[in-house]
């Protein structure tokens, strides 16, 4: 029985407790809209504002058990975008003690509202501007044995129209696709791919087609013969022996148009006082962009220099 009346007591005590006046605090989301036109905002705004409410228990108690709003929708053109003292036109500023009486609306039963946090809400502000960026293409890829690229990895088309502030786009130096990762490559792949966001900028197109040329590679073998190079006129360079062996990757449908005459084996006369044990160093100064994996031998070369 004691424990009965102490519980129908304690109902009592809370019930009139509820019928008082209490301050709590809540957290309402907030959206920001129609800011100024041809201005685009670079800074992060919250999207809740704590906001300190005095009402009767019950109402407080009703907001603190089902904490769910609706975002209160803030339309800029409705309030005084006040200037920063000192700062220029792209920084303003809003007081929220102005949003007050809009949360009171919203916030049925409630008597006042003591306070809203942040006290203050900054905007900075950028002028939009546009610019053709290039498109970057974020692959990882394995090649299947004997396969090989043809040509680099591109994208259809290679670049896109950026909008967005200008203190972004003017360090910007390529928009990403979505990262793709290929394990087996033993084909072209060729499929349509969506670029990555990047916060605060808009582009004229979604997707765009990613090209990766592959194709089955066979090992091609030539004679090169070794040019000298900076040799005074009354000189004569004889490197020994006069020619390289090169090796080289291509594809299978580039294969008949190797020839030797592709390719250009060069030796410094003014290398000379720097050559390694009396040998001239061969470099290729000169191949077709369709072969990879260039091999010489030999890569030094002895010499003999005689006068006209």
């Amino acid at each position: 029985m004691f424990l009965f009346f102490v519980f129908i007591a304690a109902i009592f005590w809370l019930l009139n407790e509820l019928n008082k006046d209490s301050i709590t605090d809540i957290s309402y989301p907030v959206k920001y809209t129609n800011l100024p036109g041809q201005k685009i905002l670079v800074n992060d705004l919250p999207s809740k504002l704590a906001i300190k409410i005095q009402g009767p228990g019950y109402t407080l108690l009703k907001y603190k058990m089902s904490p769910r709003f609706i975002p209160l929708n803030l339309d800029m053109r409705s309030y005084f975008l006040r200037q920063k003292p000192g700062a220029s036109d792209d920084e303003q500023y809003v007081l929220t003690r102005d949003l007050i009486n809009r949360f009171e609306r919203r916030l049925d039963g409630v008597t006042s509202i003591i306070e809203i946090l942040p006290d203050t809400l900054f905007f900075r502000f950028d002028s939009i501007i546009y610019k053709n960026v290039p498109v970057v293409p974020d692959v990882q890829y394995n090649l299947s044995r004997q396969y090989m690229l043809t040509r680099n990895i591109h994208t259809i088309p290679d670049t896109v129209r950026v909008s967005g502030p200008g203190m972004i786009l003017d360090t910007l130096e390529g928009i990403p696709t979505i990262s793709k990762n290929y394990p087996s490559l033993n084909k072209t792949i060729q499929e349509e791919i969506g670029l990555a966001e990047i916060s605060k900028l808009s582009y004229n197109i979604e997707n765009v087609t990613m090209v990766i040329p592959v194709e089955q590679f066979t090992e091609a073998q030539l004679r090169i013969p070794i040019e000298p190079i900076n040799v005074p006129d009354s000189m004569v360079l004889k490197p020994f022996p006069n020619h390289v062996t090169l090796t080289c990757l291509a594809a299978l449908s580039e294969y008949e148009k190797l020839s030797e005459h592709l390719f250009r084996a060069e030796v410094d006369y003014g290398a000379i006082d720097q050559s390694l044990g009396g040998k001239l160093k061969v470099e290729i100064t000169s191949s077709p962009e369709f072969v990879q994996s260039i091999k010489i031998f030999p890569i030094y070369v002895e010499f003999v220099i005689e006068r006209k």
